[in-house]
């Protein structure tokens, strides 16, 4: 049984359709720029990957805007590209259609701001716990198009999409499900939630007045990353069902692997990432010498990419350097629990173009860091199946494998 990708939607920095984030991604535009949200003065980190001119009244009502948190409309919108992307849904039973989602912090814009209210002894909005809830965005999915099936949310920091993505695939194997909405979003360009990752001196504080060079995955000199929103979703159903009902194919899912570190509650872990690359490999049936793309976790963090690097190495042995590697984050920034969902349409589209965006401000490599990262410039190279990383706090080592068909 083959599981397929038939729909696809994006909210990012640098795009809010599929044309336009793979237009942009391919050009190696830049998404980073001052916080144009709140006012950062204060703050250490004062850049983002933000979502500009996104406007929640294009899609939803004034009441549905007063009951949901950004994130959850970061989903919506991206959901709704998917959706259409797809063709529908209404040839399924709706007791056969699930939701699988992935959310790192959840609506913490919420928590943020009612938690500010109640300090200053204000009122708190009356749905401030439904649109806090990390499970609101997978709920308001479902509630939108009638998918009464079983609904996910998985929280694993910065791997949640990746591994909402990987328990989509098992759903649809297992035959709980008939298709699958998947993906994940995130909304955290936020004062108390960069003050938080400041204190943990994971976030860029070296290039405020140079936004655009501040996100430089396994560049010298790179110095954290750069907090990023946004949202990407799937549409997976069974290669048999999708051809029945004539719907388009991006690409197969064919493999998920997910390791645990347990050794460290943010650091990362050399062991753990390559048990979560090769799980992945062995559930595609795959060997490490047909991975011709790797869509890289690469934060900008100095050790995170060093790690991911060495993980490379060890797992792909001699071939390491001919793999081509990009970073998608290099243009758009970390976007935590959506970021896995946006690197996996880059590895999608990078299958159906032939083109591998590139990893931007690589100018000169750390030396730790000496393999392809497609500097600058996409390349050109006909890809068969590629590798996401996604690697988060808690030891939560996801890696995913997308195929053609």
């Amino acid at each position: 049984m083959r599981i397929v990708v038939t729909g696809m939607g994006i909210v990012s920095p640098i795009g809010t359709s599929i044309d336009q984030f793979w237009k942009n991604a391919v050009a190696g535009t830049n998404g980073i720029v001052s916080i144009q949200s709140f006012d950062a003065a204060k703050q250490r980190s004062r850049i983002a990957g933000e979502v500009q001119g996104f406007d929640p009244a294009t899609f939803l009502s004034a009441k549905q805007i007063e009951q949901t948190d950004r994130f959850t409309q970061l989903a919506l919108h991206a959901a709704q590209q998917a959706m259409e992307d797809a063709g529908g849904l209404e040839g399924y039973e709706p007791r056969r259609l699930a939701v699988s989602l992935g959310s790192g912090m959840g609506g913490f814009s919420t928590f943020e701001s009612s938690a500010a209210r109640r300090f200053q002894n204000k009122s708190v909005p009356p749905f401030t716990v439904p649109r806090i809830m990390a499970n609101s965005a997978a709920a308001w999915i479902a509630t939108k198009y009638g998918l009464k099936g079983i609904n996910l949310t998985t929280s694993t920091a910065c791997s949640s999409g990746a591994n909402a993505i990987g328990m989509a695939l098992d759903l649809l194997r297992n035959g709980k499900a008939d298709a699958v909405v998947t993906g994940g979003a995130e909304a955290c360009v936020l004062p108390l939630t960069m003050v938080g990752f400041e204190a943990l001196f994971a976030l860029s504080t070296g290039f405020n007045n140079d936004p655009a060079h501040a996100s430089r995955p396994f560049a010298k000199g790179r110095d954290g990353f750069v907090m990023g929103e946004g949202a990407g979703i799937l549409v997976l159903e069974r290669e048999d069902a999708a051809l029945k009902r004539g719907a388009k194919i991006y690409a197969q899912l064919a493999g998920y692997g997910c390791a645990c570190d347990a050794t460290h509650i943010v650091a990362p872990d050399i062991d753990g990432q390559v048990a979560a690359m090769q799980a992945a490999l062995d559930d595609a049936g795959v060997t490490p010498a047909q991975v011709d793309y790797i869509n890289a976790h690469a934060t900008s963090t100095p050790i995170g990419d060093v790690v991911e690097t060495k993980a490379i190495k060890q797992m792909f042995g001699e071939r390491a350097p001919e793999i081509p590697i990009s970073a998608t984050k290099s243009m758009i920034g970390h976007s935590i629990g959506a970021s896995a969902a946006i690197g996996s349409i880059a590895a999608i589209m990078t299958l159906q173009t032939g083109t591998i965006h590139p990893t931007i401000n690589l100018i000169e490599a750390d030396p730790e860091c000496d393999l392809n990262y497609t500097p600058n410039t996409a390349a050109q190279k006909k890809v068969q199946t590629a590798l996401c990383n996604a690697f988060g706090f808690g030891g939560n080592n996801v890696s995913i494998v997308f195929t053609t068909l």
